[in-house]
């Protein structure tokens, strides 16, 4: 008997010790520096009023195995999340304590305990659009995974308004943006109205590539948004990753500079391939726009 008990105590304290060594969890280190930050290995959460222990569990176990700074304000805001992404947008994290388990270890494990007030669940009702002209109605909805009397996910939200911008990006409208505002009515729905400000379109300028005359005249033939037509910002990556064998390596799409011409409603595109070339600096200040050059971010 006591032969079995220690070598179950030995099995545990060896098991308890490959996993406080554990790494952060495949895409899920969310840390800033890789040399500290804590790793959440329980996460425990008391005070909801509604949430059966299967529910809970699903949420607990979307932290564990995560790895963040030691930010008590970022863990309690990515508790927060991982409610309102099921619907409780009112939701209340009452208290959060962190309890290191190793603080020696890098990065700490550490056991998460939440008191939370969860209130209702609202489902959404409808979803409504204002002051959209170049896209229907119907159209910009598709961009939302929620359906009707789906949970209102935060992170669905989100999910749609980046596609409405990608849309609006893909057509030229580089100043598109979108207001959002939930409307709660008394019988625990919600109605998510979204204001869209399309602003001007724009078409595609010129194409300016600095770089030696061979390389140059190559990436120039590869380009296939002609000028007039309508600017796909969009287009960017698929050029960018299409003719990656022609960029330097450390090109990437960030390096790119869009110049815009606010009163003609145009952009010319710049390749700065050459740093010794003065040309391919960036512009000065056009008084005539607020941000005439801007990165293709």
């Amino acid at each position: 008997m006591r032969r079995t008990r220690f070598f179950t105590a030995l099995l545990t304290f060896v098991f308890l010790t490959a996993f406080l060594r554990a790494d952060c969890a495949k895409d899920q280190d969310h840390r800033s520096s890789k040399n500290s930050g804590l790793l959440i290995t329980d996460f425990s959460i008391s005070g909801t009023q509604t949430l059966s222990s299967d529910e809970l569990a699903k949420i607990t176990n979307e932290l564990i195995g995560s790895c963040f700074d030691e930010n008590s304000e970022e863990l309690e805001e990515r508790v927060q999340a991982l409610f309102k992404n099921r619907g409780y947008l009112i939701m209340e994290v009452q208290s959060l304590r962190v309890k290191p388990i190793d603080p020696t270890a890098v990065p700490k494990p550490a056991r998460l305990e939440a008191d939370v007030l969860e209130g209702p669940r609202f489902r959404l009702a409808e979803i409504n659009f204002t002051g959209n002209h170049a896209f229907t109605a119907d159209e910009l909805r598709s961009k939302f995974l929620l359906k009707k009397g789906d949970p209102l996910a935060r992170d669905k939200i989100a999910g749609g308004l980046d596609d409405l911008r990608q849309l609006y990006v893909s057509h030229g409208f580089l100043d598109f943006t979108t207001i959002p505002e939930v409307q709660i009515p008394s019988d625990g729905t919600a109605i998510l109205s979204i204001s869209i400000l399309e602003h001007v379109q724009y078409h595609m300028g010129k194409l300016e590539v600095f770089a030696k005359k061979e390389a140059a005249d190559s990436l120039r033939s590869k380009w296939e948004l002609p000028e007039g037509a309508v600017f796909d910002r969009t287009y960017l990556d698929t050029y960018i990753g299409s003719n990656r064998s022609l960029l330097p390596p450390e090109f990437q799409r960030e390096h790119v500079q869009i110049v815009r011409d606010c009163p003609n409603a145009t952009v010319d595109v710049r390749l700065p391939l050459d740093a010794m070339n003065p040309r391919s600096q960036l512009l000065p200040q056009d008084s005539e726009c607020d941000s005439p050059v801007e990165n293709s971010k």
